[in-house]
């Protein structure tokens, strides 16, 4: 008994050359309690002396970086921080493209679902603090209801997260829009009977014409719109092959068919109709973005008779470096070409003008459909690619205003590009009109503020 109560003690030299052993020693299973971190690591011959043999003289720091030091060739790679040229030639095949592209998406989406909803979630907090402080401030017997009452709500709002959206949770009811990306459906959530406006995009087709990056800003901005003069987003998800955005559903149609069924707005109406978009553009400014593709269509009008603005795709100077250079192509090349029938424009009353406008856009079902929009409503300075600011809105707006009151664009041809002729020589082609009709006519104030 006397010889095994040794076992219990350590002895001199303990864990480095000695008989001992430290109970719960990490080393003792491996059979390794009697050798030295060093010599572990081969790094110290048989003679090496007591003191370089001790643990103390190497520490564990260094003996983890000895070991896990990357061999010279990684250093060097991850140093220059580059691809080889096999890697180059990979990411250039057009599948991995879409991946990355696919990926791309997701990511973004993922992270500011998750950014938005911690947000929200601390504004609630603030809000419930704010309203009810802790006690002794507020009575305990007052404020323990409230709180359980408001925890109770967040586990919901965590509950409801964790259920992905798809879409068979919204019921169809019918196609209301058609655009350049997919289709606008009228739809209703299915558990809470919320009536929306559908926006489901085609993956494929927005991978194809490059135009992810208008999306994420339209959701973007939609998330961010807090304003009566904007629409709001209320949901947005996903699946293989689309992209849903779940809007504020707007019954009263948009400004387009207003016009289409007035033909030409009163001085008043049209003064109340403009005053309302220049607010709904300004609500848009303040976030930090110009929309660039102002057009009645974009203006929705609501249950009440106000103005809502929507579409904001092209919104932030987004408008992809192609399609900006095609643009600018096209108006070089039709700028000096001549009208090839009919009488030059200059010669041509307001009635004439006016059902030219109409012919075209009743001969050519998608002419406001076009990804990159119409010239009618475009300021100069974004179709020829120069540098822009905020006014270019406003010039969107006057032209908006000049067809309210005569029935058709400043510069609408009775082709397209007669349009984009107009468009270039826009400052001989605008003109004041008149109507033999007198009780039709533009004021002087009218004029001055479209001009």
């Amino acid at each position: 008994m006397g010889d095994e109560s040794v076992l219990h003690k350590p002895t001199t030299g303990a864990g480095v050359g000695g008989g001992g052993v430290v109970p719960g020693s990490p080393t003792r299973k491996q059979g390794k309690e009697n050798t030295s971190p060093g010599g572990r690591l081969g790094e110290f011959s048989a003679g090496a002396t007591l003191t370089a043999q001790n643990p103390a003289a190497l520490s564990r720091q260094e003996i983890y970086q000895a070991r896990d030091q990357p061999p010279p060739t990684i250093r060097k790679y991850n140093t220059q921080r580059g691809l080889t040229a096999e890697e180059l030639e990979i990411l250039q095949k057009p599948n991995v493209k879409r991946l990355a592209n696919v990926t791309q998406l997701y990511f973004l989406d993922y992270y500011f679902d998750l950014l938005t909803y911690v947000g929200t979630r601390q504004t609630r907090l603030n809000h419930f603090k704010a309203e009810y402080p802790a006690p002794p401030a507020t009575p305990q017997e007052t404020y323990d209801p409230l709180w359980h009452k408001y925890t109770g709500r967040e586990r919901a709002n965590l509950r409801k997260r964790r259920v992905r959206l798809r879409q068979g949770d919204f019921q169809i009811l019918t196609q209301v829009g058609q655009g350049g990306y997919g289709q606008v459906f009228l739809a209703q959530k299915k558990d809470t009977r919320e009536v929306c406006a559908l926006k489901v995009m085609s993956k494929k087709l927005l991978f194809k014409l490059d135009e992810i990056r208008h999306v994420l800003t339209e959701r973007d901005i939609l998330t961010n719109a807090k304003s009566e003069w904007l629409v709001r987003l209320l949901y947005s998800f996903q699946d293989e092959q689309s992209i849903y955005l779940a809007m504020e559903y707007v019954p009263g149609g948009d400004f387009r068919t207003l016009l289409n069924n007035t033909g030409v707005l009163a001085n008043r109406h049209a003064r109340f109709y403009i005053a309302e978009m220049f607010c709904s553009v300004d609500a848009l400014h303040q976030l930090g973005y110009i929309h660039r593709d102002l057009k009645p269509e974009n203006f929705l009008i609501d249950s009440t008779g106000h103005v809502k603005l929507t579409d904001f795709g092209l919104a932030a100077g987004m408008l992809a470096p192609g399609k900006i250079e095609s643009m600018r192509i096209k108006l070089e090349k039709v700028g000096e070409t001549d009208v090839p029938f009919g009488k030059p424009m200059e010669q041509r009353t307001v009635a004439e003008r006016r059902e030219g406008y109409r012919s075209m856009r009743d001969k050519d079902v998608n002419y406001a459909k076009s990804i990159v929009g119409s010239p009618d409503y475009m300021a100069p300075e974004v179709l020829k690619g120069d540098e822009y600011e905020f006014s270019v809105d406003y010039w969107s707006l006057g032209c908006m205003l000049f067809e309210a009151l005569t029935g058709f664009p400043p510069f609408a041809g009775a082709t397209v590009d007669e349009t984009w002729k107009n468009l270039k020589h826009w400052r001989e082609v605008l003109k004041r009109p008149t109507w033999e009709d007198p009780n039709y006519f533009i004021s002087n104030r009218t004029w001055n503020f479209i001009t």
